[in-house]
């Protein structure tokens, strides 16, 4: 009996500490300014306004899910920085084209019951049948709202 009582204490030990992400988990309001250079749009900027879902992740720490189903940002965790995964992907309507983001590099600082999101990437609007390439730059401040 000694000798199954220390494994599965370590077991216990191991695995019930949760996620380290989770005291970040729950629901943030977005705001901020995303700014596009796309072909045959030029350059524009955009308002951000949006709700993000943080959870955890299965494949990252942290799940970050735009309500509206439409953004999926996967983001590992080191203290309180978060660094997203490259190829996570946003999709959002802008001047008649429905314009999907790809992520190059970002990251989510959170401090407090806020965090500052910086993502950059390649931009791809589709409209009338065409993909026309492009990049994209965004800065926003998410708010936490509750769990």
């Amino acid at each position: 009996m000694k000798n199954l009582s220390l494994p599965l204490l370590f077991a216990v030990v191991l695995c019930g500490c949760g996620p380290e992400g989770q005291r970040f988990h729950g629901i943030y309001d977005v705001t901020g300014t995303a700014h596009f250079s796309i072909q045959d749009f030029g350059n524009y900027s955009a308002p951000l306004a949006d709700t993000f879902r943080v959870t955890e992740g299965t494949t990252s720490d942290l799940l970050l899910t735009g309500t509206s189903g439409t953004c999926l940002l996967l983001a590992n965790l080191e203290g309180e920085v978060a660094t997203l995964q490259p190829g996570s992907s946003c999709t959002r309507s802008d001047h008649g084209a429905s314009v999907t983001l790809t992520l190059t590099r970002g990251t989510v600082s959170f401090s407090g019951t806020s965090a500052q999101l910086h993502m950059s990437g390649t931009a791809t609007a589709t409209t009338r049948g065409r993909m026309l390439p492009g990049a994209f730059i965004q800065s926003a401040t998410l708010s936490y709202r509750g769990p």
